[in-house]
């Protein structure tokens, strides 16, 4: 493949050829509980019933699944379908290598039924025709969310109500104000105002920054897809952006291991009550709490707006579409389109979103309108709901700019590495940004 070099071994990690006898092959990432798992396995007896044929379905860690993927193509033996969150790095190299199948006439008379910033996050480029065309399902979306304890606010003398809604101010509170008073309230030292990565291996550290990036109006690729890295305007931006988000590390307000989190810390750390307050790319720490602490999902915590940006304007709040892929080498494509046609047109799409713990919202417009998101008795999924309503989504670097190497900026976490040397290391905003810069022309010269 053209992004990375796999040794033979990884190979190991493959289905067994016997696997092959069923009549479709699906690959899906492990859910963060068992409840995402079980409704992906009705979906599949659903089908299974409906059509007659049979699905070999496996589960594979979000982490190891792009890897195996990868190792399956160079093998030739891709699974028929796959999903997975992390797979958004990768469709648009693989679409450019002729190894997806094109989804226009599948998705088709369902098209309209689809969120438009849905369906144009995945016109990609296919090196074989020269053409864009639909190589990937948006199976849902993700919105970057800001949940709060709002037990440990009010212990420490505030409320809700008392969040400045001013960028810097709104930091400020979190570190100046909330944590000192918290930890004056319960005696404990060992509770932070926000819990951000500054890990250089977490993709939360990419996720979270990237939204400092769209709030310091800092894209390093424009929305009629020009690199603009040698713009000064652009490098100064990026320079407050990354100096803003290492702050937090550098006033101590954020737990100090947190330079070396995985993308599961930030959700431990919230459920232990030691940060009062963390972005998170999902609805998963909430949910975690509702299944097994519903005092506290529904009582002591909440999902809360964004602040204006540092121009004083609302930005576009950072989200993507997770994408379900079918590959020409899987050797079923037919029954693989009709397994999407099966999740859009028969609602077992929706039955995933609703029963799978609700990481996702909808990207179907009638779907995110329904008494199930907009419950205002629920103080996190209706918060969601309404952020995707009222704020633009950001644009996709490759998509814009038809170049499926951006993609390779994101599976190297240059810019995780970026915010982990200025915090960790201690390097300036200044050489952090440069040194990105000078990793980002190299790759889009390989």
């Amino acid at each position: 493949m053209r992004s990375r070099d796999f040794v033979l071994a990884t190979l190991l990690m493959l289905a067994p050829l016997g696997a092959k006898a069923a009549d479709l092959i699906v690959w899906w990432d492990e859910g963060y509980y068992a409840q995402e798992d079980e409704a992906v396995r009705e979906i599949i007896a659903a089908f299974e019933q409906e059509t007659g044929s049979q699905v070999e379905l496996t589960f594979h860690s979000l982490d190891e699944h792009p890897d195996k993927i990868t190792a399956a193509l160079a093998a030739g033996r891709p699974p028929d379908f796959a999903f997975g969150a992390l797979l958004s790095n990768f469709i648009g190299e693989w679409a450019l290598d002729d190894g997806l199948v094109d989804l226009t006439d599948t998705v088709g008379a369902f098209s309209n039924l689809f969120d438009p910033d849905a369906l144009a996050w995945w016109m990609l480029v296919n090196e074989r025709t020269g053409q864009r065309a639909l190589y990937a399902l948006s199976m849902g979306r993700t919105t970057l969310h800001l949940h709060v304890w709002t037990s440990l606010l009010e212990q420490a003398g505030f409320t809700l109500d008392d969040i400045p809604q001013e960028w810097d101010a709104f930091w400020s509170f979190w570190c100046d104000d909330v944590q000192p008073a918290v930890r004056r309230a319960t005696g404990r030292d060992d509770i932070w105002g926000v819990g951000l990565s500054m890990s250089g291996d977490a993709d939360d550290t990419g996720v979270v920054f990237d939204q400092f990036v769209i709030a310091y109006e800092a894209d390093w690729v424009t929305r009629d897809g020009r690199l603009v890295i040698d713009d000064p305007q652009a490098r100064s931006r990026l320079i407050e952006a990354i100096d803003s988000y290492a702050a937090m590390y550098r006033k101590d307000c954020t737990p100090p291991d947190s330079v070396t989190w995985t993308n599961i810390d930030n959700n431990e750390q919230f459920h232990a009550g030691t940060v009062v307050m963390t972005p998170n790319n999902t609805l998963s720490i909430p949910n975690a709490l509702k299944r097994e602490r519903p005092e506290d999902y529904y009582e002591n915590t909440a999902t809360i707006e964004w602040p204006l940006g540092p121009s004083g304007e609302p930005f576009p709040i950072r989200g993507t579409f997770w994408p379900a892929a079918i590959f020409k080498d899987g050797g079923h494509t037919t029954t693989a389109k009709e397994f999407v046609r099966f999740l859009v047109a028969k609602g077992w799409l929706a039955h995933y979103l609703n029963f799978s713990g609700e990481r996702m919202l909808p990207a179907m417009p009638k779907l995110l309108d329904q008494p199930f998101w907009l419950d205002p008795s629920d103080p996190h999924r209706m918060a969601s709901a309404m952020q995707v309503a009222s704020r633009p989504m950001p644009y996709n670097y490759n998509t814009v700019s038809g170049d499926w190497r951006l993609d390779l900026v994101w599976q190297e976490k240059v810019w995780e590495g970026a915010v982990h040397r200025v915090a960790a290391d201690g390097i300036s905003p200044e050489h952090a940004v440069d040194e990105a810069f000078g990793r980002i022309k190299q790759i889009l010269s390989e």
